[in-house]
């Protein structure tokens, strides 16, 4: 399953394709549903959400900014910060979250 995986990614072109590869590797999971969330690498610029939920409730998350408030997100952004895993572009987002949620930065 992670060769397949690796593949779909290596030949994935577009959003599309990479929707594609992720949620075939859910469902090799037995995970029916996956979202795949960055945040934007200048302000002013919109998220992106890459997802197979519905698109009713993937257009009223990113509407309502609920990503601003998802504790999964929130904590996935700070633990990314405090390992340093990120481009310098996304490293200015993701330490604006850290400050604001953790006052550690």
């Amino acid at each position: 399953m992670f060769e397949n995986f690796v593949e779909q990614l290596s030949a994935s072109v577009d959003a599309a394709d990479l929707g594609e590869a992720m949620a075939s590797a859910a469902a090799g999971f037995d995970f029916p549903l996956f979202a795949y969330f960055t945040y934007p690498s200048a302000s002013g610029d919109a998220p992106q959400l890459i997802s197979n939920y519905p698109s009713s409730w993937t257009s009223r998350y990113l509407q309502q900014r609920y990503h601003s408030l998802d504790p999964v997100i929130l904590r996935g952004l700070c633990a990314g910060c405090k390992a340093g895993i990120h481009s310098i572009g996304v490293w200015i987002a993701l330490g604006t979250v850290c400050r604001i949620r953790s006052n550690k930065f």
